[in-house]
């Protein structure tokens, strides 16, 4: 099977295992292909590739580019994420594929980055969670134990499941986060009231950022790839 029908097929099986994940790009045939584009872009690590896939400037977060508060441009981006950080980006972009994309029209298309108004924004959970207080589990049949530790008895089990959770910068205690077994460990509440933990990098928790694709002269374009803490 090839790549790209590997991720489509993945991406079904999360639809219909996930009430909250919802894949709208079926709704636009040319989005559909540029994401299938993009797929194959990611796969392979083309980072020349991707160099076309992007916006002259993309919106971010944080410190990555020297140009703060108007986004990257495009050279910026590239030698941040290529230097500094070769495989984060990959792997994030994976996974927002894989979760989907949202289609919705964005209140303010000419910040930053001029655009047509209607974009496609994943992953496409984003809008159903409480990033501060909520994350979403990952995967299918994920252990949820008494203690932060592998040995530690398995109390639940959830597949893509919503949980109660001190994620926020505000709200975090001690026991939020911890890390046992060369594993990260985040505590949340089941829905007895009792607390239980799981492995960090099987929920939302673990994955920081949005992506957004609009329509820049006619032809699709990542404008932001952006990390917005809140969970």
């Amino acid at each position: 099977m090839k790549p790209t029908l590997i991720l489509i097929s993945l991406l079904y099986t999360t639809q219909l295992l996930g009430q909250v994940i919802h894949d709208e790009s079926y709704q636009d045939a040319s989005f559909w292909a540029f994401k299938a584009e993009l797929t194959e872009c990611v796969l392979s690590k083309d980072i020349k590739k991707l160099e076309s896939l992007l916006a002259d400037t993309i919106r971010v977060g944080h410190d990555e580019c020297s140009s703060r508060g108007a986004g990257c441009s495009k050279s910026e981006f590239l030698a941040y994420y290529s230097s500094e950080h070769p495989e984060n980006p990959w792997r994030e972009m994976a996974q927002i594929l894989r979760f989907g994309f949202r289609h919705i029209a964005d209140p303010n298309p000419n910040r930053i980055i001029p655009h047509d108004k209607m974009v496609f924004q994943g992953p496409s959970y984003l809008p159903k969670i409480n990033e501060a207080k909520e994350l979403l589990i990952l995967g299918t049949h994920v252990n949820i134990r008494v203690k932060p530790s592998l040995s530690a008895k398995v109390i639940h089990q959830a597949s893509f499941e919503v949980f109660p959770c001190k994620c926020g910068v505000g709200d975090a205690t001690e026991s939020t986060l911890q890390e046992n077994d060369g594993i990260q460990w985040i505590e949340i509440k089941l829905p007895n009231g009792k607390m239980g933990y799981m492995a960090e990098k099987l929920t939302s928790f673990s994955l920081t950022k949005e992506m957004t694709i609009a329509k820049i002269n006619g032809e699709w374009k990542i404008i932001s790839f952006y990390n917005d803490w809140g969970c």
